[in-house]
């Protein structure tokens, strides 16, 4: 079925039509999927630490041994993702994006499940060795799934490409220049914009400028809107404009206008959040290396001792 048009006014008073888009049911249930999962383990992590002083679960032994070699187990199989993606023999077994998910799953269940074993309180010093260890890669992780989001389409979509964001970009400026007419001084203060967002810098400078640029993009646009608001102005007490076309008309233009901005400031951030990924990975993995040998050193020293 096709997506009901949208009339839109333009600056030469004529209509033109956008389709509007049916939101991705799937990515809504996904979202909403991730949302209840998350509450459920906010509330599992509520609950142990509210019983931890009249828990009778001990990690040496029961229940609570078994929590430990399950919680362990998930943690150990967090490489499978790494082993899938870079493994010849496993390219075939499934799609990545699904092992991306039971990477995230284990994530957030293997520590979880170790915090019950060790009843949310400190041991020896191997345990506690690996059990901030876990806190760390847990932690790490977590920010590490931050970053990905930035630089993929959702948060199991394909990863974003700069040439699809500078395309992106001039598709915006296009029909910017298509549906706005913009005075020489409203042009220059594009072009100052887009000089001063889109200029190289270096992660350190990105990081340091960022909330300048978000500002400038929010001064520019304001000052444009007011300036075309008034030339509107103009052009509907010569035209014989109603209110409601005057209306659309600045809304249409307040609209086009954003959208390129908001472009601009995007294409700034994903180089920034680019970088960071690559970084994160970096630090990410001599950490969970660190996890494993302290994990490896508390299982045998638990068992010789």
């Amino acid at each position: 079925m096709l997506a009901k048009p949208e009339t839109t006014p333009s600056m030469h008073g004529t209509v033109t039509t956008t389709p509007r888009h049916s939101p991705r049911v799937a990515e809504t249930i996904g979202i909403w999927f991730e949302r209840l999962f998350a509450l459920i383990i906010l509330g599992l992590l509520i609950f142990g630490w509210s019983i931890r002083e009249d828990n009778n679960l001990s990690a040496e032994e029961g229940t609570g041994y078994m929590l430990g070699i399950v919680g362990g187990s998930a943690m150990l199989l967090l490489l499978l993702y790494p082993l899938r993606k870079q493994a010849r023999f496993m390219r075939r077994l499934g799609a990545v994006k699904h092992w991306f998910r039971l990477h995230m799953l284990l994530g957030v269940l293997g520590p979880v499940l170790i915090l019950f074993h060790a009843n949310f309180s400190l041991g020896s010093l191997n345990s506690n060795l690996a059990f901030f260890s876990m806190l760390l890669v847990a932690g790490s992780g977590l920010i590490g799934r931050y970053i990905y989001t930035k630089i993929h389409h959702g948060l199991y979509g394909q990863r974003t490409t700069l040439q699809e964001l500078r395309q992106e970009l001039k598709i915006t400026k296009g029909k910017l220049s298509g549906h706005l007419q913009l005075s020489a001084r409203n042009v220059d203060r594009i072009k100052r914009l887009e000089a001063y967002v889109l200029k190289r810098r270096s992660l350190m400078s990105i990081l340091l400028q960022l909330p300048l640029i978000h500002l400038r993009c929010i001064w520019t646009r304001h000052t444009i809107i007011r300036s075309v608001r008034k030339d509107l102005r103009r052009q509907s007490a010569a035209r014989g404009w109603d209110k409601r076309m005057l209306h659309a008309l600045v809304h249409d233009a307040f609209r086009r206008l954003k959208s390129y901005i908001e472009s601009m400031r995007v294409l700034t951030t994903f180089t920034m959040y680019e970088r960071l990924f690559g970084l994160w990975h970096v630090a990410h993995f001599p950490l969970f290396i660190l996890l494993l040998i302290t994990g490896i050193v508390h299982v045998i020293a638990v068992h010789i001792y």
